[in-house]
């Protein structure tokens, strides 16, 4: 029996001109391994609500089994400031997180006789429930997540967003329940960490549907795979289910496109031998009705007329024949992303970036020292290292945002620096994707030229920020940097939240930029397509792969 499955499922937010869902149809096994794929704005998260039941849909229904236990992260974790990062992961289990409570309360009044007997009993329903056993698995897990110990008493309003997403990852990944609905989990993980979530994802018997930009995880946890499109993302909306892994959607998807693509251009070439046809029968017409010389006139019109509207009337055959064929629809057109002319980004010297001796700590903690390397216009470096090595931190020393303790940053001669932040860039919501590009370079036909490298196409442009998916917004955010005429890009994780379509669309792009960039992503393919040389940070000079 299915876990959980869904019938012509649609769903509108009140405000919208069209469903954002809309003729859904699918089913979840136990066991199952799916990766939900698709557009930035095809919806994927909004199905991932209306599977959990935080969104209810505007038509079509979802069966849930009785009993089904869902687990999945929230997109914004919430906790009050002064409870721990262990504390929050603890209340996967309330039973044992409430003795733990209870226990830390107690321990502080053991000279008191009641409070000492009352502690006696709750540290023994603690250890009868496994309770040692549990913390020591949540901490296991979060320094897998890239939480160390050191973090685990922290409270939770001194974490980043980034650590409180892990944190609430990892306390989802403790008790899984049935079925574990995962939206882009992968982000703010490293290489390590995301080893280590396919190695535990692929230990747990719990079904799991995920959606992820990171197309090496995915090929590495997938074992089907549903494509998601909503009407505003073109092409015919609903859900396709292809019952392989990401490598058998591929393929499969590559078929399907070849053969829509014989179909229209088959249909195409017939209709078009149709009309020559018909042409060719009416024009025949025409000249049958000319009665031929020397015969009578009154006769002969009569004849050769009456021939001629047979004739005729096989050219309108050959019309209605060729109009009752069922149309094929035009495939649309995603894997074609234009030529950009990047003439508006100034050159720069022939050494854009020269780093000597650099060497920043905070407290006991070294992140780099003695760190140096020259960057050439035009050269693409991508920094490496886990969680916490200072890649960020790296990057904010280079543009002057933090100090360093020792050596110097020097800029080539005519350098303008982009800075894309992993909150990425400050858009303004009320506005559209063009206006908030034309804002940085009043050039209308570039800005749309642009956002349709990276996806945005049609009316999209004109949609307002607000209404946008992170994926989109995060398109528009890139795509303003690109537009603003800086030559030395600085990308923290610019791969975050795009869909798997985008980032070819992104990689395509970027490969035409004329200027310099230093990257940070964790994403293996991305790094792979755009960076010619790589920097490992491990806390000293660096090590070059």
């Amino acid at each position: 029996m299915s876990l959980l499955s869904a019938s012509r499922l649609a769903f509108r937010h009140p405000a919208a001109p069209q469903d954002l869902v809309a003729d859904v149809t699918f089913h979840v096994n136990p066991g199952d391994r799916i990766a939900l794929v698709g557009p930035n704005g095809a919806g994927k998260s909004t199905l991932l609500a209306l599977m959990t039941g935080a969104l209810s849909p505007t038509a079509g229904a979802i069966v849930r089994r009785e009993g089904l236990r869902l687990a999945t992260v929230d997109q914004v974790p919430e906790a009050p400031s002064s409870c721990t990062l262990l504390d929050y992961v603890m209340a996967a289990e309330p039973t044992l997180a409430a003795l733990r409570e209870v226990l830390g309360h107690l321990a502080e009044r053991l000279d008191e006789p009641a409070a000492a007997a009352r502690w006696a009993d709750a540290l023994d329903e603690y250890q009868a429930r496994d309770g040692y056993a549990f913390e020591a698995r949540a901490a296991r897990v979060l320094e897998g997540l890239g939480l160390p110990a050191a973090l685990h008493e922290s409270p939770w309003g001194t974490l980043s967003s980034g650590q409180r997403t892990r944190g609430m990852l990892a306390r989802v990944l403790l008790v899984p329940g049935d079925l574990l609905l995962l939206d882009e989990p992968t982000n703010h993980l490293d290489t390590d960490g995301r080893a280590w979530l396919e190695d535990w994802l692929r230990r747990q018997e719990s079904a799991l549907v995920v959606v992820s930009h990171d197309r090496a995880f995915l090929e590495a946890i997938a074992e089907r795979v549903f494509e998601l499109r909503a009407p505003a993302t073109g092409g015919k909306a609903g859900l396709t289910t292809y019952e392989g892994d990401v490598g058998f959607f591929r393929e499969a998807k590559e078929l399907a496109e070849r053969q829509a693509w014989a179909a229209y251009e088959g249909q195409q070439r017939r209709h078009t031998a149709a009309a020559r046809a018909a042409e060719q029968r009416t024009a025949l017409a025409r000249d049958v009705t000319k009665t031929p010389s020397g015969q009578n006139i009154r006769t002969g019109k009569d004849f050769y007329k009456a021939k001629a509207a047979k004739v005729a009337k096989t050219a309108k055959v050959i019309v209605a024949r060729s109009a009752r064929e069922p149309e094929a629809s035009k495939p649309v057109l995603d894997g074609d992303i234009p030529a950009f002319d990047w003439d508006f980004v100034p050159r720069s010297g022939d050494l854009a970036l020269s780093v000597r001796g650099l060497a920043k700590a905070y407290g006991d903690r070294r992140l780099f020292s003695d760190l140096s390397f020259d960057l050439a216009r035009g050269e693409r470096l991508a920094l490496l290292g886990a969680n916490g090595v200072g890649k960020t931190t790296l990057l904010r020393v280079l543009l002057g945002q933090v100090p360093s303790d020792a050596g110097e940053v020097l800029w080539g001669h005519g350098v303008r620096t982009g800075w894309f932040g992993q909150e990425a860039e400050q858009l303004d919501a009320s506005a559209s994707a063009l206006e908030n590009l034309l804002a940085v370079r009043n050039e209308p036909a570039r800005a749309r030229l642009l956002l349709a490298c990276l996806r945005l196409r049609g009316e999209r442009a004109f949609q307002a920020i607000a209404t946008m998916s992170a994926g989109e917004r995060a398109k528009v955010a890139l795509a303003r940097l690109l537009l603003g005429g800086a030559n030395v890009l600085l990308l923290d994780e610019p791969s975050n939240h795009l869909d798997l379509d985008t980032f070819e669309a992104m990689e395509a792009t970027l490969s035409g930029f004329p200027g310099a960039i230093v990257l940070v992503s964790h994403d293996r393919r991305f790094v792979q397509a755009i960076a010619q040389r790589r920097l490992l940070l491990d806390g000293s000079g660096g090590r070059w792969l």
